[in-house]
């Protein structure tokens, strides 16, 4: 899908609070802005360092200056019910891990290093970018509904790219230098992630089953049983699906299908706990 009828405006700026708050701030100031032949607009604020970035329930997210990509795009959504919301969050998790894949395989490739290796990135459910067990990328959504629709989505991400040290008490962080060993370059990776999601976002416009598909296909621990746990416990659960609002739904060794909306169950991975 090479003709999208979108004009993507990029802001990049050396500080912020919140790329999420800029880009609101921004998409205000410009709502007189007409896009170039009439296209529909998706606004992007990057920011080489947030004074207040956070990732899901508020957690700071932890970044150095100008070592990561810390952005926010901001779009105006058609035809997506509010029941299909998270679709938007599916189209910019794949967007992410496939620019992240392709980043690594690339690097990889030019370097001599273990074909296959993109291999092991990930989604992990709701919207976070794994490598391995360890986070590369999380991700934030806020949606605006008016009437039934998703009327505005602010996505807020921020993926660990040329970071080597990690001092928060994150337990799992990972960058993109670290798997490959070299510095990678920032915009590029941006513009692979932007790319993708706007082809993902029309897709989903079109109300298909493609994206919901393809994240599922990417998605960890699609496959056996892994550990879980949730308000009563840890328990071995296996995948079954994740409906079209997000709720992951999981089969444990009962035999017993249980169904989690976003926080309501964690990862465990060789005795770490994620959120």
């Amino acid at each position: 899908m090479d003709k999208v009828p979108f004009d993507i405006q990029i802001f990049h700026i050396a500080q912020t609070d919140s790329t999420n708050e800029e880009a609101k701030r921004r998409w205000t100031l410009s709502l007189r802005h007409k896009p170039n032949g009439g296209r529909r607009r998706i606004l992007c604020v990057r920011a080489d360092y947030q004074t207040a970035g956070r990732g899901q329930k508020g957690a700071r997210w932890e970044a150095e200056w100008g070592k990561n990509l810390l952005f926010s795009v901001l779009v105006e959504p058609r035809n997506i019910p509010m029941e299909r919301a998270f679709v938007l969050s599916q189209a910019m998790a794949l967007a992410v891990h496939d620019a992240v894949s392709a980043c690594i395989e690339g690097q990889a490739c030019e370097m001599g290093l273990p074909q296959g290796i993109a291999r092991r990135a990930s989604i992990k459910w709701p919207n976070d970018v794994y490598y391995g067990e360890r986070k590369m990328s999380g991700t934030i959504i806020e949606t605006t509904v008016q009437g039934r629709e998703v009327s505005r989505c602010v996505i807020g991400v921020g993926v660990n790219v040329n970071q080597r040290v990690f001092r928060s008490d994150a337990p799992n962080p990972v960058s993109l230098c670290s798997v490959l060993g070299c510095d990678v370059e920032i915009e590029s990776l941006l513009r692979e992630v932007l790319s993708g999601f706007q082809n993902n976002l029309m897709l989903a416009e079109l109300g298909g089953g493609e994206i919901g598909e393809r994240y599922v296909e990417h998605l960890m621990r699609r496959e056996g049983l892994h550990c879980y746990r949730d308000a009563q416990g840890v328990f071995e659960a296996e995948f079954v699906g994740v409906e079209h609002d997000g709720h992951l739904l999981l089969r444990d060794t009962a035999g017993r299908l249980r169904r989690y909306y976003f926080k309501e169950v964690r990862h465990v991975f060789r005795e770490m706990e994620t959120e």
